[in-house]
């Protein structure tokens, strides 16, 4: 099978590159391949915990490297939708990637009493009160944004809750549907590829992840890689309506 060169790849991390703390075959030759040609890219995450600088860190260890510009976050999308609708006032539930960035940007961590936004990413310390205070926040009449709708998280020792069950919970309490920042969103995408000035035909997304990955680039036009690395299957992708535009075991097939 003879795989399209593109232009700008945007590149997931949970699941496609690492799992956690374990490496991922190929993933550092791939992007070895195209720093060594000067081919644009972009990882794009999901994942709000971690600062664009923390990514950089991570990748480190596994001997890949890249610089901040080539990272995108949940966290910073989030930031620039909120500053794009005037909200400058939130109740968060999230980790230090998250807080930091939304605070670097002058958005101001309030209490839920005076919150214009409730924004939820993960927090693998999150309490029965701080999801109380946000449906409180939420029924008051103040915005739900959610940084990405994830069900699972690739690690080291197997796949971990992440964000989506505490958005869904917060959406069942409060009859309220979250504004979802992250792929399969196209807020994220569109600002992702507005950072460049590629055609769509010539943009790809490869992640691991059918339901945040795959259905981000169908949904916003674009061609797709499904790497059978991380949280959706071989198998299961065969189940799905819409498939991508290709289909492989690891990033080895793109060198």
């Amino acid at each position: 099978m003879k795989i399209k060169s593109y232009k700008l790849y945007l590149i997931d991390l949970d699941g496609t590159i690492y799992n956690g703390n374990k490496k991922i075959d190929y993933a550092k030759e791939f992007i070895d391949y195209l720093n060594f040609n000067n081919i644009d890219y972009l990882f794009l995450t999901n994942n709000s915990t971690r600062l664009e600088k923390d990514v950089v860190d991570k990748l480190k260890t596994f001997g890949i490297v890249t610089t901040e510009k080539n990272v995108f976050t949940s966290s910073v999308a989030t930031s620039m939708y909120l500053l794009n609708n005037n909200i400058d006032k939130i109740y968060v539930i999230g980790e230090k990637g998250l807080k930091t960035t939304l605070e670097s940007n002058n958005i101001s961590l309030v209490s839920e009493k005076k919150a214009q936004a409730v924004v939820v990413g993960l927090d693998r310390l999150v309490t029965y009160d701080k999801l109380t205070k946000a449906c409180q926040a939420i029924l008051r009449g103040a915005k739900f944004i959610a940084t990405n709708p994830d069900k699972l998280l690739p690690t080291e020792q197997g796949m971990a809750l992440s964000n989506g069950g505490q958005v869904k919970l917060l959406e069942y309490a409060s009859d309220t549907e979250a504004t979802v920042i992250g792929k399969p969103n196209d807020i994220i995408m569109e600002l992702a590829m507005s950072k460049f000035g590629c055609r769509k035909e010539d943009i790809v997304m490869i992640g691991d992840n059918y339901d945040t990955d795959i259905l981000a680039g169908i949904n916003s036009g674009i061609d797709t890689i499904h790497v059978q690395t991380g949280v959706t299957t071989k198998e299961q992708l065969l189940n799905k309506e819409k498939q991508p535009t290709y289909s492989i075991e690891n990033l080895s097939e793109l060198l």
